[in-house]
């Protein structure tokens, strides 16, 4: 920074300069910064309000993934397949396996069986009985689910995320 100072000559009457070059020191000029390092800061000090906007809303996400509603299937259920949105019950020669009604492709809910299989309203994927993906756009099983039966009403409950 250079520093210009013009001071009255006593002797002469007339005006002297007197021109000195800072070397960085403490001194009462203000510091320049360039346009493009001034939006560069302004930039990054804004990204501050923004990540505290985006773990806001993931935190709000998780609370309600880990919302838990409970699904009470009644025991009179019958042989092959029973929907009871959200989950799929198959009952074949006594034994009861349950899984969750959502497509593995895009989250649909199968609601339909034919031959044997089910079948994806959105987008055609099929599964087996039993929840293995058999033809696509879906490639993963259906989720299958744990439950309780209770033993004196026969009653089967299943804890699913709402």
């Amino acid at each position: 920074m250079l520093l210009h100072v013009s001071i009255r000559d006593n002797k002469t009457g007339g005006l002297a300069d007197i021109k000195k070059a800072s070397t960085g020191g403490s001194g009462t000029a203000s510091k320049k910064i360039s346009r493009k390092k001034f939006f560069q800061r302004i930039g990054l000090a804004s990204l501050i309000p923004l990540a505290g906007i985006w773990y806001s809303a993931a935190k709000q996400t998780e609370l309600k993934d880990r919302q838990i509603k409970k699904i009470t299937i009644p025991a009179n259920i019958p042989s092959g397949i029973s929907f009871y949105e959200p989950v799929i019950v198959s009952k074949e020669n006594g034994k009861v396996n349950i899984f969750s009604a959502k497509c593995t492709h895009l989250g649909c809910i199968i609601n339909k069986t034919e031959n044997d299989k089910l079948l994806c309203p959105c987008h055609g994927s099929q599964f087996s009985l039993d929840g293995t993906a058999i033809k696509g756009p879906a490639k993963n099983p259906l989720k299958k689910l744990p439950f309780k039966i209770n033993p004196q009403t026969g009653e089967i409950t299943v804890d699913v995320q709402a």
